[in-house]
């Protein structure tokens, strides 16, 4: 692959069964069958016990200390040559490179077949791996199936396949998708910025039917603030869960709203397993887990089970907008659906100008700002196109583009190849056009009476700002290269690299402006002078100020406490300051 060893330094390797069980097999005069083991284990333990015991192992994949208590668990009671085989293979034993515990595409992937597979008949286990197996308690048992779940996944090489970023297309497309599933959020960042979002942006914007939060009542029978309070209770009895505690939480107890509410909460944002299993049969892909990422709720009579905490978070932030999206599609038609996307668009469109606005250096002069538009780059540059946003910092100028959309299903799930490349082309290379015209029109020598800029730019930074998601690495990077340079965009010595950033990383140059003095180019520069210029923003930022708090943009620190106070409020944590 095209990659750095400091990128590949950010990525974990997950251990899987033959690595250790393998050894151990053979060492009793047996090659390892991993379908006969997990036929064995299947046989073992109920559906409903292993989903308890996977929910909590899928937690403990947020906590490196939580995941070295249940490793250190499993080596205490397995076997004692398979438990020095397995800290061999954890060490770095097999190849050099050290193995992790758990992983959470493996775990979910493990629930999926847990829910999938018809329960076996004792009697068709193999009698050596029966007797093994039965001597395994459930938590064990559990472990073990995610290992060789972990084992059964593979992508297929193809003969000559065509290469996609430098990397044949299958190798490529398995790290983009990892990419994607595995790029964390800041929950604080997510809960305060959706309602931001949501509510004060929301409300600002022209072209809706009705306010945005109105309309995901409409479509959900839910205020917006008890989606995100009941989202936020469910989400903190798996955050704070422990090692030997039920995982399961009654859903309606201690929670001071209207049982009605929690109903139509579940029936929205919850599943039961018959029903889970019918739409994972036809999910049989790695990353295909799109039904547990729709209702990340296990329904059990009046008992949740949270199957994933970032699953749940996202949809009751992010995930908002599709609620709206197939409402309208569904109730009101094609045409209500576009002017939703539209109206999203605007509201993403806005949060972001509101927040160049405070990056941008201030000028003296009544009316004046170093922040210029598309409209003032139209006036300059007629007839041709223009970026949307613009900043003037003196020896640099910045350009930015905003885009609300995100990668595909077939991008995230199917990891397909050509989905990709059309995601790219909508969420990026489309948007690189327009920010490569602006920046060659700003590099003209004289600039027109009009221009935003006293004169010729002399370093421009252009950035593509995008609401949604896109895999941003090494491979995407050179992808990427290879398109601009086909169009011959960014053409100049004076343009440097176009720098992608999500809203979480926007708000992380802000907080680090208004808390460190950092300026966007400065931050910017340094980024794509170090050796992780290929890697996400998110990953140079935790290499460059990991362990420091940055602190958070004063809008979403008040946004966030804003959250925390209606959450307390709505679900009856907040004593009566009047009694």
């Amino acid at each position: 692959m095209p990659a750095s060893a400091s990128w590949l330094e950010l990525a974990r390797v997950y251990v899987i069964a033959r690595e250790y069980l393998g050894p151990a097999e053979h060492a009793r005069g047996r090659e390892l069958d991993c379908a006969a083991w997990i036929t064995a284990l299947l046989a073992r333990y109920s559906r409903e016990e292993y989903l308890h015991v996977l929910a909590a192992l899928n937690h403990a994949t947020t906590s490196d200390v939580l995941t070295e208590v249940y490793q250190e668990r499993f080596l205490a009671r397995l076997a004692p040559d398979a438990a020095q085989l397995l800290r061999t293979a954890l060490a770095g034993g097999v190849d050099g490179q050290q193995r992790w515990f758990l992983a959470r595409q493996i775990v979910l992937r493990t629930m999926s077949l847990v829910l999938v597979s018809p329960r076996p008949e004792i009697d068709s286990v193999q009698a050596e791996i029966a007797t093994a197996v039965g001597q395994l308690d459930l938590e064990c048992a559990s472990v073990l199936l995610v290992h060789l779940v972990g084992d059964t996944l593979t992508r297929e090489r193809t003969p000559r396949e065509p290469l996609l970023g430098g990397s044949p297309q299958s190798l490529a497309m398995e790290m983009i998708a990892n990419n994607l599933f595995n790029e964390p959020d800041d929950a604080g960042d997510l809960l305060a910025r959706h309602r931001l979002l949501w509510i004060l942006h929301g409300d600002r914007v022209a072209g809706a039917r009705a306010r945005p939060v109105s309309m995901l009542e409409e479509a959900t029978g839910l205020a917006f603030d008890d989606i995100i309070a009941l989202a936020f209770v469910y989400y903190s009895s798996i955050a704070s869960h422990a090692p030997d505690n039920p995982v399961a939480v009654n859903a309606f107890t201690g929670i001071a709203v209207d049982p009605e509410v929690i109903e139509r909460f579940l029936d929205r944002f919850a599943v039961r397993p018959d029903d889970l299993a019918a739409q994972l049969r036809d999910c049989p892909l790695p990353w295909q887990l799109l039904p547990i990422q729709d209702r990340p709720l296990l329904r059990l009579d009046d008992s949740v089970v949270v199957l994933d905490e970032r699953y749940l978070l996202e949809r009751a932030t992010q995930g908002l907008y599709w609620l709206v999206h197939d409402h309208e599609k569904y109730q009101h038609g094609e045409r209500a659906r576009l002017q939703w996307t539209q109206v999203y668009a605007a509201m993403v469109e806005d949060r972001v100008k509101e927040q160049l606005r405070r990056l941008a250096p201030p000028l003296v002069g009544a009316g004046a700002s170093t922040l210029f538009t598309e409209d003032d780059l139209a006036l300059a540059f007629p007839k041709t196109k223009a970026a949307d946003v613009g900043i003037d910092f003196g020896t640099s100028t910045v350009l930015v583009e905003i885009v609300s959309a995100t990668v595909s299903v077939a991008t995230r799930e199917h990891a397909d190849a050509d989905a990709f490349r059309k995601d790219a082309e909508k969420i990026v290379v489309k948007k690189a056009r327009q920010l490569s015209v602006t920046a060659h029109n700003l590099l003209t020598d004289p600039q027109p009476a009009h221009s935003p800029l006293t004169g010729p730019a002399k370093k421009i930074f252009p950035v593509a700002v995008r609401g949604g998601h896109f895999p941003v690495n090494p491979i995407t990077r050179r992808y990427l290269e290879e398109c601009f340079a086909d169009e011959r965009l960014f053409q100049h010595g004076g343009i440097q690299d176009l720098a992608l950033l999500d809203m979480e990383e926007l708000e992380a140059c802000e907080a680090l402006h208004q808390n460190l003095h950092l300026t966007l180019p400065d931050l910017l520069a340094d980024w794509q002078a170090s050796e992780y210029s290929k890697t996400s923003f998110r990953s140079f930022l935790t290499l460059r100020f990991g362990g420091r708090n940055i602190g958070r943009p004063d809008d979403i620190e008040a946004a966030l406490h804003e959250t925390t106070d209606m959450i307390a409020d709505r679900l009856g944590f907040r004593e009566d300051s009047t009694g």
